[in-house]
């Protein structure tokens, strides 16, 4: 029964923000708005990082870190979806803003297209990354957001993606380093020895380098 109360009271609350006065929506939009929806574009990256390793992880560590990671993140995102909500903020916008390809699967490319033995550490590598950029991110959204709800909220990302990237960097310790090739085969049509950038066609002919060879 409180089940459907709760659904109801969502139901609800959804009502009444989609019909708030377009005036009382516009007072909420602006710096915070752009924060949460940015926030929320980087829980939406790792989301769609944490399926990638659920779906293509070697290790059976890789993965069950890659599924608690998208359990917690989609429980975080969830929240801040909520705050936009409740607060009036453009739901469009914060929830699907531009820059597709830069965040979708040209993003994920060089990771998704990895060799199978070398797939873990990559991942690992490039989550660690990610979760460092989202905390240098947050730490500055923090000291731009107006609203104390929203700082609030923000400290919680932090705290998480802070149990995160240390929950990454102990599973990438584990992971052994590729190696490079032994024998690295030489790009086309620049065979060993030959320089790509001193190509001699600077150089002057012997001719112009006689004395009084300017003055013909």
């Amino acid at each position: 029964m409180s089940g459907k109360w709760s659904g109801l009271l969502i139901v609800v609350g959804e009502v009444v923000l989609m019909t708030l006065p377009v005036a009382a929506q516009d007072r909420s939009n602006g710096p915070d708005q752009e924060l949460v929806t940015r926030l929320h574009q980087l829980g939406q990256d790792e989301i769609a990082m944490a399926q990638l390793g659920e779906q293509q992880g070697v290790s059976q560590g890789v993965r069950n870190f890659s599924s608690a990671l998208g359990l917690e993140q989609r429980l975080s995102d969830a929240k801040m979806v909520l705050y936009a909500q409740q607060r009036g903020m453009d739901r469009v916008q914060v929830t699907e803003p531009g820059g597709a390809l830069e965040h979708g699967v040209l993003r994920r490319a060089p990771v998704a297209n990895a060799p199978m033995d070398q797939f873990d550490y990559r991942f690992m590598s490039q989550v660690v990354a990610d979760h460092q950029g989202v905390i240098d991110a947050a730490t500055a959204a923090q000291r731009l957001a107006r609203d104390p709800a929203l700082r609030a909220m923000i400290d919680e990302v932090l705290r998480l993606q802070t149990s995160h990237l240390v929950s990454a960097q102990e599973v990438l310790a584990k992971i052994p380093a590729p190696q490079p090739p032994l024998n690295p085969v030489p790009l086309p049509a620049f065979p060993t020895g030959v320089s790509r950038t001193n190509t001699g066609a600077d150089v002057p002919p012997p001719e112009a380098l006689k004395p009084g060879a300017l003055n013909r």
